[in-house]
Parts: C-alpha cells; structure tokens; sequence
C-alpha cells in the first residue's frame, strides 16, 4: 500500500478498506444500450474531425498485440467467426469513448489502412503477406461490412457504476483502478492541469517520492485536492442541474463531475493559475514547515505508516488557504491541535469518504483557517 485510503480508488464491488456498505451504490442506475455497427461505420467515426470515437485512452496498457495476433484477428472474420462484445461509455458530445475492444478496432483500422500485412496464418495460409489493398473485393467488403456489436453506457450511469461494470468486463485482462479510467473517460484540460501537479517538485518532496506514478496514484490525490478544494471554495458547477455541485457521499460521481467542469473551461481560464498557484503554495509550506513524514499519521508502536491520503487533501487545501506572513510557528501549532483532535482523526481513517466524515474534517479545518487569518 503506497497510502492510506488507496483502496478508494478500486470500483466499488472489489474496495476491500473501510466504507459503508449500504452507500455502495445509492444511485445504481444503469442505462445501456445495445447497438450493431459495421467496421467501416465506426472507422468513419473514428475518422471525423473531431472525432466521435475515442481509440486514445490507453486501457489495455502493455497489452499491444503482434502481428501475428493482428492477423489471426483478420482470419477470424474472413472465416465467420463472431467477435465479442465491445464495451464504450458515450460522453456528453455524444463521443464513443472504447472501454474494451480497442485493440481489436485499432487492428482493423490499421489493417484496412495497409499498416500491416498478414502473417503466419495457419487457416487461411494463402493470404499471408497480403495487406488490405491486396485483397480480393469480397475479402475486403468481408471486413468493412463485418458487423461489431457494441454495449453503450449512457447517462444518468453514474462513474461509480460505470467502473464496476468495466472492472467486471476487465477481469480477464488488465484491471484498472478508478482513477485510470477517468483519465480515459475526461481527457482534456482537467487531465492536463492534474498530469502537470503531480510532477510539481514540492508534491514529491512533501510526499517524501513515495507516491508512484504508476496506476495514477499521484495523479488520484492530486484530483482530491483539487476537487475538494474548488468544492470548499464553491466554485465548481455541477454541469447536470446548474448549480453548485455538492458532495453527496459518491466521491466517483463527485471527482468525475470536478473534471467535466474543468473540461468546460476555456484553456486560458485564469481559474487554472489559480489553482496550480494554491497546489504550489501548499506544498512548498508541507515541505518546509511541517516535520518530514508530515502527512502520515502517528503510530502507537513508532512504526512508520503510510501517506494518509484524506490528510494529504483537507491539510494541503488548509495550506492553500492561509493568508498570513510568517507563519512557520502557527502551522506548527495547528499541525499539532489536529493530531490531537479525535474527531478529525476518526474522520481520516473510518468511512474517509462518508458525507458524515468529510463534513467532520471541513468544518474543523475551516475553522482553523479561519482563526489563522484572523490574527
């Protein structure tokens, strides 16, 4: 475990840290739609300016296939053979996001492309080394007209359904964590400003370089902050109703609503310097105020625990808040008020992400900013 709390970043029906169970899915509407789609109408998709399905986000890292899988893919449906389901979540502009069969859509692009030729084919062995141009008019209708049948997510699925589904439908693969798939799903300004954070020098050296990379783990407390921190600030916009969003106990729904607004604003929106400016500001005052191994919680026994991610969060928005010269001595001071408080800490280590809890912590930490700016 690479911090306290990562098992929230696992889909709901695998989380195996401390939640509430009976708010697993408080919304658990699904809404899915079967749809038929032949080759050549999704690679036009594919090909529209801008494009209306998304081959970009990268699911099956590490999964790309050979040549020869590439052309036993082609094989098969030169045979008859049905291909399985593809999985896609529709987003707002109605663009096809491919959750599982991006592999298989990327080869038959590519192939009807003459990216490749194919090879070592045990069935059909006259047609290796032949590329799509070269293939008899049948063959080549074969493969444009070869019907795919997709499973559309549409809304009101919230992201904490959604990736439950996806993590089901991932099992036999790559399993990826909900952070990973919001990456995919909500590319644009929110990736990039969250991307850029996490590779702030002061975020490493105040998480001590122990918060990998890998499966986003920098890049998921990163969106925390950030989402809380707007949602404290009662700036960010649910983008559904219109009005402020609130935080109603599904954190999945809550991040992935912090992002699509992000997504909504123009690229030079100084709302951005903003927060990078706050992101910085908090880091470089954990760095150099508070005692190394400052966001991890004590131990009884003096053994060394963890990055607590929800005191990452509410502790960093306290830092980004402050407005006072000089103040070494007074976060020292609050540092340790909040180390002692029970029911803030109770709040960073028991159902973290409860309404109930994230109220406990904000009101505390509110109104030490509060008391802090008022000296």
């Amino acid at each position: 475990m690479d911090f306290e709390g990562e098992y929230t970043m696992q889909p709901a029906s695998v989380q195996t840290g401390s939640h509430d169970p009976d708010a697993v899915y408080p919304d658990a509407v699904l809404n899915i739609a079967r749809e038929s789609a032949s080759v050549f109408q999704l690679k036009r998709k594919w090909e529209k300016t801008p494009p209306m399905l998304n081959l970009a986000p990268d699911f099956q890292r590490g999964l790309v296939w050979s040549n020869k899988q590439k052309s036993e893919l082609i094989e098969s449906i030169l045979m008859g053979i049905p291909l399985p389901l593809i999985y896609v979540k529709e987003d707002e502009k109605g663009v096809y996001v491919i959750v599982d069969g991006k592999q298989r859509l990327s080869t038959l692009f590519s192939f009807i492309n003459n990216e490749f030729a194919l090879e070592r084919l045990t069935i059909l062995k006259d047609m290796n080394g032949l590329r799509f141009s070269e293939l008899t008019p049948l063959a080549q209708n074969k493969i444009e007209d070869c019907s795919l049948t997709l499973h559309v997510i549409k809304a009101p699925t919230s992201d904490r359904v959604t990736f439950d589904l996806f993590d089901r439908v991932n099992r036999g693969g790559t399993r990826l964590n909900n952070q990973e798939m919001r990456n995919a799903l909500y590319q644009g300004n929110a990736t990039k400003l969250i991307n850029s954070l996490a590779l702030n020098p002061g975020f490493i050296d105040a998480t001590e370089h122990s918060i990998p990379s890998r499966h986003m783990k920098d890049r998921y407390l990163v969106l925390r902050f950030i989402a809380f921190s707007l949602w404290q600030q009662r700036i960010t916009v649910d983008l559904d109703t219109a009005v402020p969003l609130d935080y109603k106990s599904n954190l999945e729904d809550f991040l992935g609503k912090t992002m699509r607004f992000l997504n909504r604003l123009p690229e030079n929106d100084p709302l951005f310097g903003i927060i990078e400016s706050q992101f910085d500001k908090a880091m470089k005052l954990a760095g150099s105020i508070i005692p190394k191994g400052g966001f991890r919680l004590p131990s009884p026994r003096g053994k060394k625990r963890p990055i607590n991610m929800a005191f990452f969060e509410s502790f960093s928005y306290l830092l980004s808040q402050i407005d006072i010269e000089n103040p070494d001595y007074i976060i020292r001071d609050v540092y340790s008020r909040l180390l002692s408080d029970k029911d803030y800490l109770d709040s960073l280590t028991r159902s973290v992400d409860s309404g109930k809890q994230i109220d406990t912590r904000y009101k505390i930490v509110n109104r030490l900013i509060n008391e802090i700016n008022l000296c």
